[in-house]
């Protein structure tokens, strides 16, 4: 399946792994499970590592999906971190950042620079 789906840190985040092909009705299939299962039963927000670094070609509706997606975002959906080395995915990302900016995203290189993000959140939502 080009889209794997786990729970980590104790249930807060969602690891989203990408590989390739990836095609719109697997984005489609992904923003469905994760609005009426996951984050519907999330108690409080669940932030999400979308990891693409496996990715080097995207869906061609990326761009509309994407931002439809950020825009009419689960009430559960916290900070999204996503990682890529592509250059292509990270200036996708970086449009639908400036598409959607009610939605907290942000671009990093790598898995630990992800968790970086992430775990500094938890720690504050626990303080």
């Amino acid at each position: 399946m080009p889209i794997e789906i786990e729970l980590v840190r104790e249930n807060r985040v969602v690891l989203q792994t990408y590989s390739e092909p990836l095609n719109s009705a697997e984005m489609n299939d992904l923003r469905s499970k994760m609005d009426s299962v996951i984050l519907a039963s999330a108690i409080g927000k669940l932030h999400i590592i979308a990891d693409f670094r496996n990715i080097q070609n995207l869906p061609g509706t990326i761009l509309t999906s994407g931002s439809s997606m950020l825009r009419k975002a689960h009430s559960n959906t916290g900070q999204i971190v996503c990682i890529t080395s592509s250059a292509f995915v990270n200036a996708m990302a970086h449009i639908l950042v400036k598409l959607s900016p009610k939605q907290q995203l942000v671009v990093v290189q790598t898995l630990e620079e992800a968790y970086k993000k992430i775990d500094a959140l938890l720690a504050k939502a626990s303080a």
